[in-house]
């Protein structure tokens, strides 16, 4: 089965563990996925985003360290560094961390039906609760909490941050039927 409008490259623990030094400013970017470009990593103690532009790195767990750990190798669950460009997801098993890198190819030679399709969804939204250098500590009232990372509109719910998210689709031989069969994260806005 070929899926239509990208191609995967898989990555091993060493592949991984480079991307992880790079979000941690210790390593060049493996590769090139341009800016600006966003970190959402879940660890085994939260949540933490990240923001890149101009080729730096700015974590949440710099400006609000108790919810937001720094990310590490041991406590890594799952770790998306994704732009309008490519996604990283590396994950972690029995045998270390292992990912795969999703890059976008030209979605201009797919047929319609196989097209590459984005949708957008409503991050965390509700309360506002602190701002700190462009990064903004929201909860949902129901005891979820995060920190986003851009400025959040206090009063402004349409202008509530969204997550943009692409599907991918392949057409199964046998049937001819069309499904999702990968995903990625592209931008928060």
């Amino acid at each position: 089965m070929r899926i239509e409008g990208c191609r995967i490259e898989l990555l091993d623990h060493s592949a991984c563990t480079a991307w992880l030094d790079h979000v941690l400013g210790r390593a060049p970017a493996p590769a090139d996925l341009g800016d600006p470009a966003w970190l959402l990593c879940h660890s085994d103690d939260g949540v933490t985003w990240g923001h890149r532009d101009g080729g730096v790195w700015r974590l949440a767990s710099a400006f609000f360290p108790e919810p937001c750990p720094v990310p590490s190798e041991i406590r890594v669950q799952e770790m998306r560094v994704f732009s309008s460009k490519a996604e990283v997801l590396i994950w972690r098993t029995d045998n270390g961390l292992r990912g795969r890198m999703l890059v976008d190819d030209d979605h201009g030679q797919v047929e319609d039906s196989l097209r590459p399709d984005d949708e957008e969804r409503l991050l965390l939204s509700g309360q506002v609760h602190d701002e700190r250098d462009g990064f903004t500590c929201v909860s949902d009232g129901g005891g979820g909490m995060q920190v986003l990372p851009l400025r959040v509109p206090k009063r402004d719910s349409s202008r509530w941050p969204r997550l943009r998210v692409r599907h991918y689709f392949a057409r199964e031989e046998n049937t001819g039927s069309i499904r999702v069969v990968a995903t990625r994260l592209v931008e928060v806005k």
